[in-house]
């Protein structure tokens, strides 16, 4: 008896995220980068990192922590709710990502933390943070 071994990756819920916010302002992995390119100075943008999850060879389940960085407190929370409004929506949507022979669809999305202020190091600088749930399969290749 042969048995076939699924090569199909789950798509990296990080780039997936990091197309489906950019809408809302500069993505990465990495806390932003000021415009002036100082490290002191304050950037404004989302930050994605994956924090756990599971996957039972069917759908993943990944855990994912999302910073909104701001110089000003109200610009966190304001970016904040407007990433936590447009992840109550992401199910069902198409999702073109790079490298990813076709577009990839979330199935749920749930809130485990929402957006709140959180201490930096940079007394200058504001963030929130808020902690998601998704699901979603391995995208079909044939």
């Amino acid at each position: 008896m042969v048995v076939e071994l699924d090569e199909t990756l789950f798509p990296d819920i990080q780039e997936v995220l990091m197309v489906y916010l950019a809408p809302l302002g500069e993505t990465d992995t990495e806390p932003p980068v000021s415009p002036s390119g100082n490290p002191d100075d304050v950037g404004i943008g989302i930050q994605i990192n994956r924090v756990g999850g599971h996957n039972d060879g069917f759908s993943d389940y990944p855990r994912v922590q999302i910073t909104c960085h701001h110089p000003d407190p109200r610009g966190a929370s304001l970016l904040a709710r407007k990433v936590a409004n447009r992840l109550e929506n992401i199910a069902g949507e198409a999702i073109d990502v790079e490298d990813e022979p076709k577009p990839i669809c979330i199935d749920s999305c749930r809130v485990d933390t929402p957006p709140e202020s959180e201490p930096y190091e940079n007394p200058d600088a504001r963030r929130e943070v808020a902690f998601y749930a998704l699901s979603l399969q391995k995208p079909w290749r044939r």
